[in-house]
């Protein structure tokens, strides 16, 4: 039997809303080192759950 492929390989990331919160994610966190808020290690602990959602979705 065959499903309606509907699965979330078949798509390889190019929703583009997971791309958007992807792409925002890091962008967020290198915006936050850049201008100086935190340091590279604080800001991957903002950012990382963002990206955990991303590849829980995938």
């Amino acid at each position: 039997m065959s499903d309606s492929g509907t699965t979330a390989e078949g798509n390889h990331g190019t929703d583009p809303a997971i791309l958007y919160m992807y792409s925002s994610a890091l962008l967020a966190g290198v915006l936050l080192i850049i201008m100086g808020h935190t340091t590279p290690l604080e800001a991957s602990g903002y950012v990382s759950p963002f990206l955990v959602l991303f590849e829980q979705r995938r």
